[in-house]
């Protein structure tokens, strides 16, 4: 017996006396109803399969993520193997001054622990005047920078700085400074206290706190220093990424410039002014200390009393790795909206396109993340977006005139791909109202399905 439902037959005349007239209109209206039933079942089965299609196309977008995931781990460890050979991300320690003392009154036997205090400048000025440039290795490359750092200031009134319950052993005395990473630049450090120019005596030192490398410049005192006594100092830093300076001061302004055009500023405090063009950046800082003196132990480290750092980050101006994720978690909205284009061409303009046509076209829509992870690595996220859109929508189009047989269809497929794709991109450029305009695209996506849908099925009675 067969499962289909045979079409309703006019009566015929003269059936009897019971018999209806006969009705053109009603019988119209029957097989009308009899024919929508029956599309709304084979509808019903389309809506279904396309669904399990795009559940199944999971599959394929699930290993290209993990492949651009890859490729920005791998990206990590290049930058970390080119800081470890250019320099990393520096933290800058200005000159402070630490003074070694003895209790007044010590323990009746056995000799004290050897005790420090370390006195922060009155004021501080710090400015660092960064040059930057990319470094490559292979597909791969990481912002590196050489950094000159210029520190002035002046100590106030250090022996009142000392607690009275200690002595102060002036002849020890002695300037500390440091950085993340000291390497050798175009210059050796100098510094300079009063008239007088200090020698390095070695590394007091390592891994104290965010300065690993930290240089002691002997004083030579005879015995407190004169309030008001002035040091001024420059040093050359190589780096990655980030440079931050400490305000080991009571008072300290810190600036930073450099021919960057996207620049973050990174620390504990916001600069006080800013600017930010496309030939560079120039950042202005103000922060100090309450304290102004600190006591350490043998072996303890005074730089976890600082405040901490305030500096600057050179980014990508178009972070590729980032944008091309991002990319791929609209991919299953893509292969969607794009399965349901076909959809829409088969209810509203009669034609049939299998499942398999389908499943191709959802291919297609994933591979786009790849093609623009493999063109983004060597050229840049823009151009990259440009060319992978161009293939995608040129293979689509094609394959939706083929199938269809319509070029009017492949022109309106087309468009959608171009509305889609454009509109990606300037919600990947446009981080600040992502959200906003993720939401206002997906209404009119939902707005002008119903209008294409508003006719599909019976009509009401």
């Amino acid at each position: 017996m067969s499962d289909t439902q045979p079409a309703p037959q006019p009566p015929s005349a003269g059936a009897g006396d019971d018999a209806r007239p006969f009705s053109q209109a009603g019988y119209t209206r029957a097989m009308g109803d009899t024919l929508l039933s029956r599309g709304a079942g084979t509808m019903g089965f389309k809506l279904l399969a396309i669904g399990a299609l795009v559940l199944a196309l999971l599959v394929p977008q699930f290993f290209v993520a993990q492949l651009i995931a890859e490729r920005e781990h791998r990206q990590r460890d290049v930058r970390a193997e080119i800081g470890r050979a250019w320099g990393r991300p520096q933290t800058v320690l200005g000159p402070m001054l630490v003074v070694p003392v003895r209790d007044v009154a010590g323990p009746a036997s056995g000799a004290a622990e050897p005790r420090s205090i370390v006195i922060p400048a009155a004021e501080l000025t710090m400015t660092a005047a960064l040059v930057p440039e990319t470094r490559r290795r292979g597909l791969f490359e990481a912002v590196v920078y050489t950094a000159r750092i210029e520190a002035s200031g002046r100590f106030g009134d250090v022996a009142g700085a000392l607690p009275p319950d200690v002595e102060a052993d002036w002849a020890g005395a002695y300037l500390l400074t440091g950085a993340s990473d000291l390497r050798p630049a175009t210059e050796a450090p100098a510094l300079r206290w009063g008239e007088r120019s200090l020698s390095i005596m070695g590394e007091g030192g390592r891994s104290c706190g965010a300065v690993r490398d930290v240089m002691r410049w002997p004083l030579g005192l005879d015995g407190p220093p004169v309030p008001g006594t002035a040091f001024a100092g420059t040093m050359e830093l190589r780096g990655t990424d980030t440079l931050s300076l400490l305000p080991a001061a009571a008072r300290a302004r810190l600036a930073a410039t450099g021919a960057w055009a996207s620049p973050s500023y990174v620390g504990a405090d916001l600069p006080l002014r800013a600017v930010a063009e496309d030939d560079g950046f120039r950042a202005e800082w103000v922060g100090g200390m309450a304290a102004q003196a600190i006591r350490v132990g043998s072996g303890q480290c005074a730089v976890s009393a600082l405040p901490a750092g305030m500096g600057v980050a050179l980014l990508e101006a178009v972070p590729t790795y980032r944008m091309v994720n991002r990319t791929a978690k609209y991919a299953t909205l893509f292969v969607l909206l794009a399965l349901m284009t076909y959809w829409l061409f088969e209810t509203t303009a009669r034609i049939r396109i299998h499942l398999v046509q389908y499943a191709m076209l959802g291919l297609s829509m994933v591979l786009f993340p790849l093609l623009l992870l493999a063109i983004a690595e060597p050229s840049g996220f823009a151009w990259a977006y440009a060319v992978s859109t161009a293939m995608v929508m040129g293979q689509a189009s094609l394959y939706t005139a083929a199938v269809t047989g319509r070029r009017l269809l492949a022109a309106i497929f087309a468009g959608v791909l171009a509305a889609l794709f454009g509109f990606l991109y300037v919600v990947l450029r446009s981080e600040s109202v992502a959200l906003l305009a993720g939401a206002l695209g997906l209404f009119a996506a939902l707005s002008a399905v119903m209008v294409a849908t508003r006719r599909i099925g019976p009509k009401p009675a």
